[in-house]
Order: C-alpha cells, then sequence, then structure tokens
C-alpha cells in the first residue's frame, strides 16, 4: 500500500468524485429536497468508494469472503477488519458512516429533511474519500480531476484552469473559467443542431420586421436547445444568473452589461458553476455516440469568400447558407473585428460577393456577384475565444433583375 489504480479502478473513482460532485451540488442549494439528495448523495459516495476498494484490491479473491454487503456500515466494517488483516490499515471515519447511513435511511425511508448534519456529512464524506484515496490508490482527491478524462483539449483546459483556481480560493477565476468550458462546449454541440439552423432566417426577419418579437424567438430557440442537449432548466438558469454577474472585463466588450454582483464572490458560488459545468459537460460526452463514417472527399476543395470586402477565409467558420425562391441566408462565425465591419453594412444598399474556389490547392472558379443586404442578425457564441455569430439576408442583382422581368399575373 498504496497501490496505483488501474484504468479501471481510476474510472470506477472518477465516477465516485462525480457522485461527491453531484451531492455537494445539491448540498449548496439549502432548500429540503436539495437536502434530502445531498444526503442520499454523499452516501452513495461513501458505498461507491468502498466497493471501489473492495474491486481495485480484489479482496474477495484474497479473503474468499463475499462482499455483497447491502448495509453500508457492515460493508465498512468488513472492509475494514480485511484491510487490517492484510495490511494493518484502517478505514477512517467507522462511526460517521454508520451515523451517514442511519440518517440516510431517514431521509428514505421516513421523509425527513436533515440540515444541521449537512455539512458536517459533507465535509466527514470528502476526507473519508480523501484519505481512502492517499492511503489506498496513492494520491489526493484534487489530482482526480473531471478535466483529466474530458476529451476536448480546449474544454479539458478551460475545466483544467477552474480546478486550479478553486484550489488557490479564487472564486471569480473558477467561474469564469467554469463558463468558457460550458460555452464552448455548448457551441460545438448546437452549431450543426437541425432546428437551431432552421430558426436563424425567423431570427434575422424578426430583427427587421418585428424586433420587438426577436427575444422571444431567440427564448424559444434556446430553450429547444436546452431540451435537445438535456440540460436541467432550472440549474442552467441558477448558472446564468452567476454567469450575468462576472465582471465586464472578463466578458466580450461588446455583449450585454453585466450585473454588479452585491456581496463578495464565495466558495459556494465557485462549486456550483464548476459542478454544474462540469458534470453537464461530462454527461455529453458520455452520450456521444460514434459517427456511422467519416464522409471522404476524393479532392479537397477550399472556399475563399469576400462580402463588401470583408475576407472570411480566416478567423471565420462556415455554418449554413439558405436558398428561399429570391430570398438566400448565410450564417457563419467570426471574430469580432469582422463582427464590427459587417455591422457598419446598410440595409438596401448594394455590395459585392465574390467567391473563389479551389481544388487540391489550385484555383478553379472564381464568381462575382452584386447582392442588396435586406437584414443581418448578430450574435455572441463564445467569450473564450471570442466568437460571434452573423446572419446575413441578401438578394442578389441577378434575381432582382429576373423578378422585375416576370410578366404581371392578373
Amino acid at each position: 500500500m498504496p497501490i496505483a489504480p488501474t484504468e479501471e479502478s481510476l474510472q470506477l473513482l472518477l465516477r465516485a468524485r462525480l457522485i461527491l460532485s453531484h451531492a455537494l451540488e445539491h448540498a449548496s442549494q439549502k432548500t429540503e429536497f436539495d437536502n434530502m439528495l445531498a444526503i442520499l448523495g454523499l452516501d452513495n459516495t461513501v458505498e461507491y468508494i468502498l466497493r471501489c476498494i473492495a474491486s481495485h484490491l480484489d479482496l474477495e479473491t484474497k479473503t474468499g469472503k463475499s462482499f455483497d454487503i447491502i448495509d453500508l456500515a457492515s460493508l465498512a466494517a468488513t472492509i475494514n477488519k480485511t484491510l487490517g488483516e492484510l495490511s494493518e490499515i484502517h478505514l477512517p471515519y467507522l462511526g460517521e458512516i454508520k451515523l451517514l447511513r442511519q440518517t440516510r435511511n431517514l431521509v428514505q425511508h421516513g421523509a425527513i429533511a436533515p440540515y444541521a448534519d449537512l455539512e458536517r456529512f459533507s465535509t466527514i464524506t470528502q476526507r473519508f474519500f480523501d484519505k481512502v484515496l492517499k492511503t489506498i490508490f496513492g494520491f489526493r482527491i484534487e489530482e482526480l480531476r473531471i478535466s483529466s478524462v474530458i476529451d476536448d483539449k480546449h474544454t479539458k483546459e478551460f475545466l483544467r484552469t477552474a480546478e486550479m483556481s478553486i484550489d488557490v480560493k479564487n472564486w471569480l477565476e473558477a467561474i469564469v473559467a467554469s463558463r468558457n468550458a460550458f460555452e464552448n462546449e455548448y457551441f460545438k454541440r448546437i452549431k450543426h443542431f437541425d432546428v437551431s439552423i432552421s430558426l436563424y432566417p425567423i431570427l434575422v426577419y424578426a430583427m427587421e420586421k418585428l424586433e420587438f418579437a426577436s427575444g422571444g424567438f431567440q427564448t424559444i430557440k434556446e430553450e429547444l436547445e436546452l431540451s435537445y442537449l438535456g440540460v436541467n432548466s432550472p440549474d442552467y438558469r441558477h448558472f446564468k444568473e452567476y454567469i450575468r454577474h462576472i465582471p465586464h472585463e472578463y466578458c466580450s466588450e461588446d455583449s450585454w452589461g453585466e450585473t454588479v454582483m452585491q456581496r463578495a464572490w464565495t466558495k459556494e458560488d465557485a462549486a456550483y458553476c464548476y459542478n454544474f459545468a462540469a458534470n453537464t459537460i461530462l454527461r455529453w460526452q458520455a452520450r456521444d455516440k460514434e459517427k456511422l463514417y467519416t464522409p471522404k472527399l476524393d479532392k479537397e476543395y477550399v472556399f475563399d469568400e469576400t462580402i463588401a470586402g470583408i475576407n472570411l477565409s480566416k478567423d471565420s467558420e462556415g455554418g449554413c447558407s439558405y436558398y428561399f425562391h429570391d430570398d438566400k441566408l448565410y450564417l457563419f462565425y467570426t471574430t469580432k473585428h469582422k463582427k464590427r465591419l459587417f455591422e457598419k453594412l446598410e440595409k438596401s444598399k448594394i455590395y459585392e460577393y465574390r467567391t473563389v474556389r479551389f481544388v487540391d490547392g489550385e484555383k478553379e472558379e472564381e464568381y462575382e456577384e452584386q447582392i442588396e443586404l435586406r437584414g443581418k442578425h448578430i450574435f455572441l457564441a463564445t467569450n473564450n475565444p471570442e466568437r460571434w455569430g452573423i446572419v446575413i439576408w441578401y438578394r442578389t442583382m441577378e434575381d432582382m433583375v429576373q423578378q422585375e422581368n416576370q410578366p404581371d399575373r392578373e
């Protein structure tokens, strides 16, 4: 002892850490119902850790005993006795573990909502987890990071920053990093969501024709996205309240002004934001399905686009093109600088839209057309990196001429 965990054991310990994080998240809400869920989660955490120990050390094989014990106190006592016989190691806080199970039984079977002992049990469970990790597995609970199992490297780095900020009690930095992690994963997952894509034309139209209704359409779009992503709506709204209070210097300077926090930031604030963001991202990742296949093209196609003299070949991401009878729309994402250039474009003005297509690095075709700008919708997608979504609504001069030349119909 200690014995480093295998990959399988590490995954089990991370699940225990997630159960604990979820329990602490409920504990921070301070409602009766959340208190009950917190006690159940803390009890589940301890039981899960105990079963991780039995599996990691293969205690059943070494002792010939079965550890399929339902009662938590009996399971803890049996594992403690076995550890003492094999290595003279003993589990900490056995008395508190027994009391935690008794409290959990009152919650589950007696509908009791304890509050007075919740902070104590939260502290004991965290200390139990930490001591067991150091004694049996050889590392601290702080090293068991959710960021360590996140696939996307940018999201991983944001969550790692949040974790490190919490370690040094920099609560605001942790909240900002948690926001950045959530925003980037959210953007990645709804960027090509067909419902969102289908609603952008009506958002542009609302901005130009029914501006007072545009906020309603935006709310509908967000609610559908949250439903699609399986995000708990009340938890998200609470998270969003924290995000609104982030100071302006941590946000895009062109976004809405922040709501000033009228008290100091706290550990509970940082813990809630980190747990919400990290656990949500982990659930998204766990639900990801492997693609049926990756489409392959026989050639490499690159498009160099310039609209009104603004080149989109660099620092921009394509989103979607829409083609209706006479109207066209184009959704893309770009930087703050180019966003400001598009803001200066005027409705009903004529601009040049130039597209150059390259095939396998060779210029194949160049196409220019005159377009009339009919409207646009600009919105912030992520704060870091600062990424703006732009939807332009336009008509080509060619389409306008054809429409004018059509005979009148009675």
